[in-house]
């Protein structure tokens, strides 16, 4: 059961950077399989409710997760990060502030600076950038890498306390303020856990549901629940 008139859920969007064609591949793989089965019943633009309502001897729950917001003063002005992604990047202004230096908020400041020259500042509360266990060393250490060398503005240890049509105010660790200017703001804080149902003894929380990861921790919670059963 799929909510929308697609499979992949925020996996599109984060395939949708243009140097992540294999992720694109691999959501097409992922679609000509399930349908390649008559035991698969695909339900597209179907919102389910309640489990219970379906009658099912085991459901899994791959429900994924939402994306967090910050409580500032002109947060509604930002665009959140998968909507980003899923919109046009190329007709992105020219001077972007991409609030959040994790994966996402990296791979995007990537994207529109390599892709489509566009002027980006990341600005991260962490002491460093991509700081979740369990991304690749070779990822991590290129973002770090391409953002010194291309002199992109990185401001770290440092909290946005306000967004504005113009641009962001944003505070470092010693209480300095300091005015990004912007023609748009990009929110990339994280997700949370959105699960339809709590795990029982015949429902399976799966995925970004049971707790945000990434695409290896997902593939192999789905493996796992689908040989237990």
């Amino acid at each position: 059961y799929e909510k929308s008139d697609k499979l992949g859920g925020v996996f599109i969007a984060a395939a949708a950077p243009t140097y992540k064609e294999k992720d694109r591949d691999l959501i097409a793989w992922y679609n000509r399989e399930v349908k390649k089965y008559d035991a698969i019943t695909i339900h597209m633009n179907t919102e389910v409710k309640d489990v219970a309502s379906l009658n099912a001897d085991e459901v899994i729950v791959a429900t994924g997760a939402t994306a967090k917001r910050i409580p500032i003063p002109g947060a509604d002005k930002a665009v959140e990060a998968v909507d980003f992604l899923l919109g046009d990047m190329s007709q992105a202004p020219q001077n972007v502030v991409v609030i959040g230096g994790g994966l996402t908020g990296c791979e995007i400041a990537l994207e529109l600076h390599r892709t489509y020259g566009k002027n980006v500042a990341i600005v991260e509360m962490q002491d460093d950038l991509i700081t979740t266990p369990g991304v690749a060393l070779a990822n991590t250490s290129y973002l770090r890498d391409f953002f010194k060398t291309n002199k992109v503005p990185v401001y770290l240890e440092s909290k946005t306390t306000e967004i504005r049509d113009d641009g962001v105010t944003i505070m470092d660790k010693d209480g300095k303020t300091i005015d990004i200017a912007a023609d748009n703001v990009i929110l990339s804080v994280g997700y949370k856990p959105a699960p339809l149902a709590q795990k029982a003894k015949h429902v399976h929380v799966i995925g970004d549901a049971q707790k945000v990861g990434n695409l290896r921790t997902v593939i192999w919670g789905a493996w796992d629940v689908a040989m237990k059963l």
